[in-house]
């Protein structure tokens, strides 16, 4: 039986909660989150915010983690992006772990993925910020300018209500790109099945690239930094509440 990795406190922020560090393969981190009352680990959106909020110096811009979201590929079709990953259920996650620690990547029914689509298709004429499901525009790494978030797609699905924020704190940083590393268009289309990637997301030092194709999150040997905050009770972390506002806009008719 794994004897699970306690969280530790890594940081407090004022208005927002307390974020919390485990070091552990990705099933053993998100065991541990939830036995420790933290549903998933912490979205790039309110990692985002957090390092905007606590400045260059916080820890929480020294490493990466990795966050709720997650990667769907499939032979010949675009490249889906959910802000809540299929592996947050525990048993893909486990299955997702085994794979990787023989240097594989997850391969699960296609079905999946349509599942996916299919919900991605009903959200597509959303506003970035209102959709759980994006589907990418092309199968290849993506280079982002930073002066570019709060207009880009992409960027406004992800960090929402930060995009604009975060695009000006990386230049801050001297970061003018932000790149999306995912995985190679001829090893997907060589499989039937899909392929499922936890996401993660690098530190100020590697400009904050957000990943879609590193096998080290599960690695037997690679222990890995997962984060995940504890809200507090008037939590800026619960988008929901800008997202119900924000809906309510636009039901209006000036």
């Amino acid at each position: 039986m794994t004897t699970l990795t306690k969280p530790e406190l890594e940081i407090k922020v004022n208005g927002f909660g307390e974020v919390y560090r485990v070091y552990a393969p990705f099933d053993q981190a998100l065991n541990s989150l939830k036995n420790f009352g933290i549903e998933t680990p912490i979205s790039l959106r309110d990692l985002a915010y957090t390092r905007v909020k606590k400045g260059k110096n916080s820890p929480l811009n020294r490493y990466g983690s990795h966050t709720k979201e997650g990667f769907l590929y499939l032979k010949d079709e675009p490249i889906l992006l959910a802000l809540n990953s299929p592996l947050l259920d525990l048993e893909l996650a486990r299955q997702a772990v085994e794979a990787n620690r023989k240097g594989d990547f997850f391969l699960i029914d296609k079905i999946v993925y349509y599942q996916y689509r299919e919900k991605a298709e009903k959200e597509k004429n959303k506003e970035p910020e209102e959709r759980s499901l994006l589907i990418l525009p092309e199968r290849k790494n993506q280079e982002i300018p930073t002066n570019s978030f709060s207009k880009n797609e992409l960027t406004r699905f992800l960090f929402k209500d930060q995009a604009k924020n975060y695009g000006k704190f990386l230049r801050k940083n001297r970061i003018n790109k932000m790149s999306i590393w995912l995985v190679d268009k001829e090893y997907i289309d060589s499989k039937e099945e899909s392929i499922l990637m936890q996401s993660g997301f690098h530190n100020l030092c590697n400009n904050s690239v957000i990943y879609g194709k590193n096998l080290s999150y599960a690695g037997s040997k690679l222990s890995n930094i997962v984060l995940g905050v504890k809200e507090s009770k008037s939590s800026n972390s619960k988008f929901e509440k800008f997202l119900g506002f924000f809906q309510k806009l636009r039901e209006i008719n000036f």
